[in-house]
């Protein structure tokens, strides 16, 4: 799991919006959120940002928007944990 929670207080509920946009994106296509759905999501939107030059940000500065949406993506892709 990504864990960033030791370094970036407050990251839980920053992810939980992400996570609830991305859903909002995706459903609002008509697709279904699923694996496929968001690895397309996840691949469309690094391309976005690697077109405009984002870089991720170095060890101890702040967690910017595509580093937590980037995050929130792969978070949705892990699988759950068997109960």
């Amino acid at each position: 799991m990504l864990d960033l929670r030791a370094h970036h207080p407050g990251v839980l509920a920053s992810l939980d919006q992400h996570v609830a946009a991305v859903r909002h994106a995706i459903s609002s296509l008509g697709e279904k959120v699923g694996p496929a759905s968001l690895l397309g999501y996840l691949i469309g939107f690094w391309d976005g940002a690697h077109e405009v030059g984002w870089r991720p940000p170095q060890p101890g500065q702040p967690l910017d928007f595509a580093s937590l949406r980037l995050s929130a993506v792969c978070l949705m892709l892990e699988p759950v944990p068997a109960r």
